[in-house]
């Protein structure tokens, strides 16, 4: 079975989505992240998945909408942006989310992977950005020489059990997730593995599921109306579009 999210983009207190991760080249969906939280809710999704755009971008943060959302919904919500030391693991898991992704501060030195799994397995989602299959970090605009198989391997190999995989050359583009990286997965850690960037189709989709991805994150192509939520979640739970 495959897991599906319905991704929250927050800019400016607006539900945004961005092309390849820059603000430049961004959509406003929404000016009530709430009531946009509460449709994904309806349609009955496996669940959130939050992104504070300006915390990662320093620009500051959406913490009170995102109170306002948990307070609001019932369902799982996975919050990211700009986690980069324990104190913000702590804030944000503070507001009553169920799991917080964190990255570059893996990377930078601030956070500690033992203090991290102090908090639980189940509690931490690491992002492996990358493009071609190398990491990025810092907002994707620092390329690290490291490969996204051998730090899903590390990592997991350390005591971590979700990842987050985004294809950043694909994120919003609707290009299609079909990757050779994806495929040379192992099987033992891609099962752990929740997929982002360039789903475009139910197709996407299937074969996310045939390859044995843990979910899929839904972003630009359920906001475009590409993907019905209905329909994502027959092919994701019967394996029939």
């Amino acid at each position: 079975m495959l897991e599906i999210w319905a991704s929250i983009d927050l800019m400016n207190g607006q539900v945004v989505r961005l092309v390849r991760g820059d603000p430049a080249n961004s959509t406003i969906y929404s000016n009530d992240p709430v009531k946009t939280a509460k449709k994904w809710e309806k349609g009955k999704v496996d669940g959130l998945h939050i992104i504070d755009l300006d915390s990662t971008l320093g620009l500051g943060n959406n913490y009170e909408i995102i109170q306002k959302v948990v307070s609001n919904l019932s369902i799982p919500i996975q919050v990211g942006g700009g986690l980069h030391y324990i104190r913000d693991i702590e804030r944000t898991l503070d507001l009553g989310v169920g799991r917080v992704i964190v990255g570059t501060g893996l990377y930078t030195g601030r956070l500690d992977t033992n203090q991290l799994l102090k908090f639980g397995a189940d509690k931490i989602v690491v992002a492996l950005d990358h493009s071609n299959g190398k990491l990025m970090i810092n907002g994707w605009r620092r390329k690290l020489d490291l490969e996204l198989n051998s730090e899903l391997k590390r990592l997991s190999e350390k005591g971590f059990k979700l990842f987050l995989s985004t294809n950043v050359s694909k994120d919003g583009t609707l290009e299609g997730v079909k990757s050779p990286i994806l495929e040379s997965i192992s099987k033992e850690c891609i099962k752990n593995v929740y997929v982002a960037g360039g789903i475009a189709s139910v197709g996407d989709l299937e074969y996310l599921k045939k390859i044995g991805v843990k979910g899929a994150v839904l972003g630009k192509s359920i906001y475009d109306g590409r993907i019905h939520i209905e329909k994502a979640l027959q092919v994701a739970k019967n394996g029939s579009s």
